[in-house]
């Protein structure tokens, strides 16, 4: 269930320990961080928004894992919410999950939604110019949704940020509370991830791809302690 939250502190709480640190947290804080004191600067508050599930790796080069069926509608459809409100979204989200406006036409072929018309100066071959049309009757609202995602590109109110294990996850909710942290009460968290409530540990996670030879795949997984989730 999605929630809402104030910012969490921004204490460790053993993370580290427990998972490995992504190669681009530092950069992607940096970024969290400008955005935020950019629009707290311009008078608009900003929300955090997560979305999509996480993926827990077997074995540490990561051949099998974990997963669930998440597909992100909530999160993406509760950034278009806050997009129209009037807030500064960053968009934390799995790796091919839902997408806001673009999670509208989820299940439809765009090729069969378009059709090309071949111009004066070339055909209808490869390289040949055209003006390629959208029919409306299978991208119901394209021009209006469209419109407003422009709307929202053009006036820098989304960054996407992705995520695709949980490790990488919680490393960066960590990130973004401490990006967040300098607007205060102008920030807040809406939470709206599948996120695993088991995980390998690392000192018990296998290197390699675990053999079949080996006999039935036996799993045995920690419960996420809740000082890494309450940071």
């Amino acid at each position: 269930m999605a929630q809402s939250s104030p910012v969490p502190a921004a204490s460790d709480g053993g993370l580290c320990e427990e998972f490995a640190v992504p190669s681009q947290v530092e950069e992607v804080r940096r970024l969290m961080a400008e955005f935020a004191e950019r629009h707290d600067a311009g008078g608009r508050r900003v929300v955090l928004i997560t979305s999509g599930g996480t993926k827990v790796p077997l074995e540490s080069r990561t051949v099998r894992f974990l997963d669930n069926f998440s597909s992100g509608r909530r999160g993406a459809s509760s950034a278009e919410y806050f997009l129209d409100s009037g807030y500064a979204v960053i968009y934390l989200h799995r790796h091919r999950s839902l997408y806001p406006y673009t999670r509208l036409y989820t299940g439809v072929n765009l090729l069969d939604s378009l059709r090309l018309e071949p111009g004066g100066g070339g055909g209808e071959g490869e390289g040949g110019s055209g003006r390629v049309l959208v029919d409306q009757a299978e991208l119901q609202n394209v021009a209006a949704v469209l419109k407003r995602y422009q709307a929202v590109k053009t006036a820098g109110l989304l960054l996407p940020v992705e995520f695709n294990t949980l490790s990488e996850y919680l490393h960066l909710l960590k990130a973004a509370a401490q990006a967040l942290n300098s607007i205060g009460s102008n920030a807040m968290f809406y939470l709206a991830a599948a996120v695993s409530d088991f995980y390998i540990p690392a000192s018990e996670m296998p290197e390699h791809k675990i053999q079949s030879s080996n006999g039935p795949l036996q799993v045995n997984s920690a419960e996420i302690p809740a000082h890494v989730i309450n940071f």
